[in-house]
């Protein structure tokens, strides 16, 4: 009699997966200038990675590749068990919209629209109706403390608001990744402590993965893994 065969939990996929990811461009010389080459990384759902590097490192780039934004010289990026460049330009877009959201530097708030409505926008212009954005708006504005501040406008609001603002505008369509270029970069440090912290309490809460490039050494020890990107390649 054949003994059974004992097969133990599944690893999940991971969230993200660089496979010899490269990217160069053209100088205004005409020079070809290589960013960085062959890079690999694998990014586990649910985690927290900084992105480190001095100036010109390719941090950015590398967040944009990552984040479906600009599409690689060679190499490819998996969410899950899609490649992201294996699709057309309006289904990666539809796909980013989707599963990815983005936090820059500057928040980029629509000055003559309530925290509210910069907020809700991204749902309607997927087809949410009126009233269920605006539900989850003002759900999502509680959750960073926003409650009271809900009609203001940006420029009603202090710096560190209004980057609450942006963070709850790229969460409100529930995306599986959250991609921060510098995301407490204008910010004082008492400030940045702050929306440091609230971010890693909504990763927790909301189980989204996440994917930080900042100067910030503080906000990389509190990440769970750190990437350091020099001379083209992670160290």
């Amino acid at each position: 009699m054949t003994a059974p065969v004992t097969v133990g939990p599944l690893t999940p996929p991971p969230a993200v997966r660089a496979e010899g990811l490269t990217k160069t461009h053209r100088s205004g010389g005409g020079h070809e200038v290589t960013v960085f080459a062959g890079l690999n990384c694998r990014i586990e759902p649910g985690e927290r990675v900084a992105i480190l590097g001095a100036s010109g490192a390719g941090k950015s780039s590398l967040l944009h590749l990552l984040g479906g934004l600009d599409r690689p010289t060679s190499g490819a990026v998996f969410y899950g068990s899609q490649d992201l460049y294996a699709q057309a330009s309006d289904q990666l877009a539809a796909f980013r919209r989707r599963h990815a959201a983005f936090v820059w530097q500057m928040n980029s708030l629509l000055p003559e629209f309530s925290a509210e409505e910069n907020v809700l926008m991204p749902l309607l212009i997927r087809g949410t109706p009126h009233a269920e954005a605006s539900r989850l708006a003002a759900d999502l504005l509680s959750q960073v403390g926003l409650a009271a501040r809900r009609t203001h406008k940006p420029g009603e609001l202090s710096g560190g608001e209004q980057q609450r603002v942006a963070l709850a505008r790229a969460l409100v369509g529930s995306p599986s990744v959250l991609l921060a270029d510098e995301p407490t970069g204008n910010l004082d440090f008492q400030t940045a402590a702050a929306v440091a912290g609230l971010l890693a309490d909504l990763a927790r809460d909301r189980g989204f993965t996440t994917i930080i490039v900042t100067h910030d050494q503080a906000f990389a020890a509190s990440c769970d893994r750190v990437l350091q990107l020099e001379k083209g390649g992670f160290r």
